[in-house]
């Protein structure tokens, strides 16, 4: 099992905005002095007001920010996990439940006297949809699927069971569990073709694999590449001419993610995670074969599968079922 700490550092935005406010009120301050008698009092004093009061927010936020990762980082340190559990050193209230995370840019243009310029703030939604509640010094791991879809700028979706803890030393920090338990329903063949070029992909669900071959014919076509993805995020598998693939949209262990509410951002996770276009999870996916035709058109052929998570009782159920059978 996989035990990470992510968290957020404000300390660069609350040094810059410290040395950008200093250096305003220093340059303000100079020109204001030259025309102090042209002035009125109340001007200046709303001129001077403006940066700092801007400085305190910058500095408040950050202040909270460190404070929640330092709560985190003490629950990180001090929890012991289990396969089915995490402990606590002593009594803390939690609930269980869903954890929403959405990353997004905003853009903003100003306009001033010598022309417009635009900027971006990377922001992230979240909330939290409880379950259960309970107290006590050990609380079971959540189960339940779960789903990663991230671009490289973070922005995307994180949606996972997780456990939050509410009061104390450790209020607001959050656990985030994702499972490699899962199985791969799906086969199917795509069959591409332009030209005297021509190619067949075949694949079947193994597991918490898909796995699957190419065979290809060509003349013109440079390659066959076969890509997951799901809406507009894609990730390339493999490519080649002829070849066998597999795939996995699961972790390779399963992974509990310690980190604060109020600050966590599916970019924060993925910079600590992975790199790239990341997609896993459970639920429906699609998969492209693509027949790379240069200066041309590309062909593409796509199918889906699903990853489904076997919950609690359908376990029991199973493994009650093979026990009665004598199924080893």
């Amino acid at each position: 099992m996989r035990k990470v700490f992510v968290k957020e550092n404000p300390a660069g935005a609350m040094i810059i905005g410290t040395v950008f406010t200093l250096f305003f009120l220093f340059v303000a301050l100079s020109l204001l002095g030259s025309m102090s008698s042209l002035l009125p009092s109340a001007f200046t004093l709303l001129f001077i007001l403006i940066p700092l009061l801007v400085l305190a927010v910058i500095l408040v936020v950050g202040f909270r920010i460190w404070g929640g990762s330092r709560k985190a980082s003490a629950l990180f340190r001090e929890a012991v996990l289990s396969e089915t559990s995490v402990g606590f050193p002593g009594e803390v209230d939690y609930e269980t439940g869903r954890v929403f995370l959405e990353g997004y840019w905003t853009y903003e243009h100003t306009t001033t006297s010598s022309g417009t310029t635009g900027s971006r703030r990377y922001r992230t939604r979240r909330s939290f949809r409880v379950e259960e509640r309970g107290r006590g010094m050990e609380a079971p791991l959540p189960e339940g699927p779960f789903r990663v879809e991230l671009h490289p700028d973070g922005t995307g979706i994180v949606e996972a069971p997780a456990i939050r803890i509410r009061g104390g030393r450790y209020d607001g920090s959050l656990i985030i569990f994702l499972t490699d338990e899962g199985e791969v329903l799906g086969e199917g063949q795509l069959s591409l073709g332009k030209g005297s070029d021509m190619a067949q992909v075949r694949f079947r669900g193994d597991g918490k694999f898909l796995r699957g071959s190419v065979w290809a014919e060509l003349s013109k076509a440079r390659k066959v590449r076969i890509e997951i993805g799901s809406g507009g995020l894609w990730r390339k598998v493999a490519e080649g001419k002829s070849f066998d693939f597999s795939l996995s949209t699961l972790p390779e262990e399963k992974t509990v993610i310690f980190t604060h509410y109020d600050s966590v951002s599916p970019r924060s996770i993925l910079k600590k995670l992975w790199s790239g276009p990341v997609i896993m999870g459970h639920g429906s996916f699609e998969l492209k074969a693509v027949l790379d035709i240069p200066f041309g058109r590309d062909v593409v052929e796509k199918a889906q599968f699903t990853v489904e998570l076997e919950e609690g009782e359908e376990k029991a159920e199973k493994g009650g079922i093979e026990e009665e059978w004598g199924v080893l």
